[in-house]
């Protein structure tokens, strides 16, 4: 079997969408860290128009500040940011009065060092603390109603595959049917690459097929954890599997206990009681998710309406130029391996034997039209790709999205690289840290420059963060519109 799905393998271009978003353990808490430092803030706000204080802003700035910061400090130490804390309410009280506490305190020391006079300022402060906590207590009884509703739907529980049938898989299975795995739900168990095909049931749960299966479920649903149960004497094949999941937007990882192994220089990570080897993350979680949603919808919808009256010209003189639509839509691959359309400027004459599964790779091609030049040197041919950003088929940034069987040289861009099918496990953007750096149409001829490209989007998907982001989108209108290296 090969250790990547070929792109023929790819599922049919539908309306539905892999999920990007997951809530985690991790989200929670941060969503109940903001609120609460809301409320500090709400209160503080509130509080001068209750209550008569002295206090320049710059004070008030000063004390709420301190405050915030002696209550995070507090609830993080006596670990009350955890969700099976926000479930019951009353639970939730000891330690809002601990937190409330602790912030009169240091906000009294500060108060105590700004005013030589602190009685002028104690009812401004019993109002602030009271206001104060009564936004806490009502945020803490929203929080809990929020919990109750996210544990009720599941949407904390990982959707988890197993792969293989043996000892190692039947010890997963378990563990993760066991009551101690509420964190956990069982989607699917499938062959490993040396599995028997007689092997029908696993613990009890039905066998769903072998690699393959996998590849074709994963490209229509959301997998959070694939655990690769093999012995370690089977240290290839969990390579080789290792090879061809990773392009499964999935955490994976290896079970170890079993074999005896007890590695202290990797990251161990704990599922449903087992010692687990993590050999790959799955990016955007939680916080990270969220970031990068609202950067793309935000971005993509600012830029369609800013740019409208300009797309609407440059739609008109494709119009004007050739016979034929402004825009037309071409295959691509995208998160999951999951193939859907591309929106583009029509740049060249039409042709409808063209179904844009291969591409051009040629500026001289005697198809691009006049306007079509023009709009490939400045990319802006590219910019309807907006459309798609909005779809939630593409972001801003990540990949760019090529088409399944590109040549680059006399061999397939996806056989050429090895490590290709990683660029599948987010979703393919507008521009890229390839792209940036010079990395673009023309310059993808060359294999050496073909193989730095897919270094640069990995490099992309191990250390995003919002700034890198920021640079590649900087970079690339002073940079990549430049028009060096496109056809």
């Amino acid at each position: 079997m090969p250790d990547t799905l070929p792109p023929q393998a790819l599922s049919a271009d539908t309306d539905r969408k892999l999920s990007t978003f997951r809530w985690t353990h991790g989200l929670l808490n941060r969503v109940v860290r903001a609120s609460d430092t809301v409320a500090i803030i709400l209160a503080a706000l509130l509080a001068p128009l209750i209550w008569d204080q002295p206090l320049s802003w710059d004070q008030r700035l000063v004390a709420m500040l301190a405050g915030i910061w002696a209550f995070l400090s507090v609830l993080g130490r006596i670990r009350a940011y955890r969700v099976e804390n926000y479930v019951t309410f009353w639970a939730q009280l000891g330690q809002l009065v601990a937190g409330s506490l602790a912030a009169w305190a240091v906000i009294s020391l500060v108060l105590h060092a700004c005013l030589r006079d602190v009685s002028l300022t104690q009812s401004w402060v019993l109002g602030w603390h009271a206001l104060q906590f009564g936004l806490l207590l009502v945020n803490r009884a929203l929080q809990s109603v929020l919990t109750r509703i996210v544990e009720w739907k599941q949407l904390l529980r990982r959707k988890t595959v197993v792969i293989g049938t043996g000892a190692v898989g039947e010890a997963a299975v378990n563990r993760i049917l066991s009551g101690k795995s509420s964190a956990h739900e069982l989607v699917g168990v499938y062959r490993g690459l040396a599995d028997s095909p007689s092997v029908q049931t696993v613990a009890g749960v039905p066998v769903s097929g072998g690699m393959e299966d996998l590849a074709r479920y994963a490209q229509d649903n959301t997998i959070d954890l694939i655990v690769l149960a093999e012995g370690w004497g089977k240290a290839p094949d969990i390579f080789r599997m290792i090879d061809a999941v990773e392009w499964i937007a999935a955490d994976v990882v290896v079970p170890f206990e079993e074999a005896g192994v007890r590695p202290s220089f990797a990251r161990i990570a704990p599922v449903a009681g087992m010692s687990t080897l993590q050999v790959m993350y799955r990016p955007f979680k939680g916080s990270q998710g969220i970031t990068k949603a609202v950067e793309d919808y935000v971005i993509a919808g600012t830029a369609l309406l800013i740019l409208s009256p300009f797309l609407l010209l440059v739609a008109l003189a494709i119009r004007l130029d050739s016979p034929g639509p402004a825009l037309f839509r071409q295959p691509r691959t995208g998160l999951g391996q999951k193939a859907f359309s591309i929106y583009k400027f029509r740049t060249m004459t039409v042709d409808p034997n063209d179904d844009g599964s291969v591409g051009t790779n040629s500026r001289h091609n005697p198809r691009i039209t006049r306007v079509g030049g023009i709009l490939r040197k400045l990319s802006i041919d590219e910019i309807p790709q907006l459309l798609n950003v909005l779809k939630g088929d593409m972001s801003v940034v990540g990949p760019r999205p090529y088409v399944a069987n590109m040549l680059v040289g006399q061999e397939r861009f996806s056989d050429m690289v090895r490590r290709y099918a990683v660029r599948h496990r987010i979703k393919p953007g507008l521009t890229g840290y390839a792209q940036a750096n010079g990395m673009r149409s023309n310059a993808l001829r060359d294999p050496e420059n073909a193989r730095k490209s897919i270094e640069m989007d990995l490099y992309y998907i191990t250390h995003w963060s919002l700034w890198l982001d920021i640079r590649i989108m900087v970079r690339t209108l002073f940079v990549g519109l430049a028009g060096r290296n496109v056809f």
